[in-house]
């Protein structure tokens, strides 16, 4: 797949952009080299309990076979757990054909299907080559070295000031988010970042960080978040290393 502009037209339909100061940016818009990926969110199911018991330690076991099995067939790209103790669990990252596919490999989990877990999955565009070099050691080495490591997971809501509303003001704004993220990407403060299909995370940065409050300073130096047009939502994410390499 050539370079494309996926990127530009998801987010601009999604987001809506408008603020009277814009940074001086390239006028052209950046590239990405995007591929499709399904983004699933493990929160709480309504079998849902704390502490651990027999019971719940099995189906934890079976929650990580699955995983490793959907890893080994090449469909799960990455995963972990959320720190903290909120109602976001953990992140699956598939490599499927479609949400469809990526739903019926998550149906088999254990955690799942006792109700302990829910998965709500959507579209997630990103840069490409995401597990991959993870993917082929595991399909290699049936006891793959790792290192889990923690990233700081910022979703990006509609902030105050968002509207659907387009302008050349609004396009440039746009070009200048776009360029902050490049940039960022280019310089690994961000090992990942792309639009989700969402009415409520727009898209979402996958920032390199020594901690959570550096994180947020890199996130919300972008265009539009300082424009008020988009907020963000902080999260920190243990993922193994060797995903984004």
């Amino acid at each position: 797949m050539k370079y494309i502009f996926v990127w530009i037209m998801i987010i601009a339909t999604a987001y809506g952009f408008g603020q009277d100061r814009v940074p001086q940016v390239p006028m052209d818009p950046p590239k990405f080299d995007l591929d499709q990926y399904q983004f699933g969110m493990l929160e709480r199911g309504p079998k849902w309990t704390p502490g651990t018991t027999p019971e719940t330690q099995k189906i934890q076991e079976g929650h990580m076979a699955n995983m490793k099995r959907m890893a080994e067939v090449g469909k799960l790209v990455a995963a972990g757990p959320m720190a903290g103790n909120g109602d976001l669990r953990g992140i699956f990252v598939f490599k499927a054909s479609s949400l469809k596919e990526a739903e019926s490999l998550a149906a088999q989990d254990p955690a799942i299907l006792a109700g302990r877990l829910k998965l709500r999955l959507m579209n997630w565009w990103a840069p490409k080559g995401i597990g991959v070099r993870l993917l082929a050691e595991i399909k290699s080495n049936p006891n793959p070295k790792y290192t889990m490591a923690p990233y700081y997971l910022a979703f990006l809501k509609k902030g105050p000031d968002w509207t659907a509303t387009s302008s050349p003001e609004t396009q440039r704004l746009q070009t200048a988010h776009l360029w902050d993220i490049r940039r960022k990407l280019d310089a690994g403060n961000y090992v990942s970042a792309g639009p989700l299909e969402s009415d409520v995370q727009l898209g979402i940065f996958v920032i390199a960080a020594e901690s959570v409050e550096q994180a947020m300073t890199i996130a919300q130096s972008d265009p539009a978040v300082k424009a008020g047009r988009l907020v963000i939502e902080m999260h920190t994410w243990y993922v193994a290393r060797e995903v984004w390499q």
